[in-house]
């Protein structure tokens, strides 16, 4: 029963944030798909080395995209909650948004490297090429460096690291954001 003293605040166990996770997990990695699509189509591909300052606007609006992702999706939560959210939930929630937006990404990579730019291993090689020859490495020197690099330039590997890497960010940026947005329930 509500009083106007004592409003009723849900118990967090029973109050899901899945749909929350999933929709602001989408939201994040599809806007990093727009950003890597649109990187591409303009020729200043993210994956590559040395694609210039042009990258940086791209990561930035992506960053920008997922921030507003994780504080709107805390939020949101908070204020399912009767306006408490722990720091462990912002954590996990993030890191559930992490996943998701990691395996949307991991999908996308796989079609990136194997249907949008069948090209891009090969791409990827010459520029790593490029640029230790700039560096004034000898030919033996690329050659025992791209054996060491090429397992981890392959779209499979790259895919996998998506995955990873979403969750990891998700961790990182409920960290962040948690820190400032969490607010415990007083146990008065």
């Amino acid at each position: 029963m509500d009083t106007l003293d004592q409003p009723t605040i849900p118990d967090p166990s029973s109050v899901s944030n899945r749909d929350l996770a999933v929709k602001y997990g989408a939201i994040w990695g599809g806007s990093s798909i727009l950003m890597s699509l649109i990187a591409y189509l303009t020729d200043n591909d993210l994956a590559m080395p040395n694609t210039g300052a042009i990258k940086w606007v791209f990561i930035l609006g992506g960053l920008g995209i997922t921030i507003w992702a994780v504080v709107t999706a805390i939020k949101t939560d908070r204020e399912r909650l009767g306006g408490y959210i722990s720091f462990g939930r912002c954590i996990s929630l993030t890191a559930f948004m992490g996943l998701i937006s990691g395996a949307i990404s991991m999908v996308y990579m796989f079609l990136y490297g194997y249907v949008i730019n069948p090209d891009f291993q090969s791409q990827m090689k010459d520029a790593m090429y490029a640029q230790w020859e700039a560096q004034g490495m000898s030919e033996e020197q690329m050659e025992m460096a791209a054996g060491m690099a090429g397992m981890f330039t392959g779209p499979v590997f790259m895919a996998i690291s998506q995955l990873i890497g979403g969750v990891v960010m998700g961790v990182v940026f409920g960290l962040i954001v948690g820190a400032f947005m969490k607010r415990e329930r007083s146990l008065v």
